[in-house]
């Protein structure tokens, strides 16, 4: 942690390229190889508050023959935790420093905390939701999963708008 924290301007954005072209191939990738199940699904699946809902949707997917492919989805995701919170963390790292302002650049580096908590958050819930897709829909689950979700999505709205008032704040430092 402390080398990313303390790496040049130049090697962070070397490092966001890299991170953001990573994300963006693997979203394409993944989105082709699970289609025809689509993210919103998953997104319904994971933020369903309770049992009734997941076993509905659940239901969908064995009739639709996409049980296999939501578990499969959830196996990549895995993986996409680890490319979304480096990509992210790096993008909060390099946004706060090139503000310039001291109190920007500190919370920065708190950010990229808080995106391990969310990542963590990612791979609880997913658990919870393999789970369930493994035959064992119960209401301990389908309420692990949906906090797990919320938390997450909070914490990333949150490093997005940390994000947005970073350059908002270096839009306007150099006018």
């Amino acid at each position: 942690m402390k080398r990313l924290q303390t790496a040049l301007p130049d090697r962070l954005k070397r490092w966001f390229f890299v991170l953001l072209a990573a994300n963006v191939l693997f979203i394409v990738l993944a989105g082709l190889y699970l289609q025809p199940l689509t993210t919103g699904e998953i997104i319904k699946f994971e933020l369903a508050k309770d049992v009734s809902t997941a076993e509905s949707i659940v239901d969908h997917w064995i009739a639709a023959g996409l049980l296999d492919k939501a578990r499969t989805s959830l196996y990549l995701d895995f993986l996409f935790i680890v490319l979304y919170t480096s990509g992210l963390s790096v993008t909060c790292l390099l946004l706060s420093r090139i503000t310039l302002h001291e109190v920007l650049a500190r919370t920065g580096y708190f950010m990229v905390y808080l995106l391990m908590a969310a990542g963590i958050c990612d791979v609880i819930e997913n658990v919870a939701l393999l789970k369930r897709l493994h035959g064992t829909i119960e209401n301990w689950n389908v309420i692990l999963a949906y906090d797990m979700a919320a938390t997450k999505f909070s914490i990333l709205i949150l490093c997005l708008l940390f994000c947005a008032v970073c350059l908002v704040f270096r839009m306007f430092r150099n006018a």
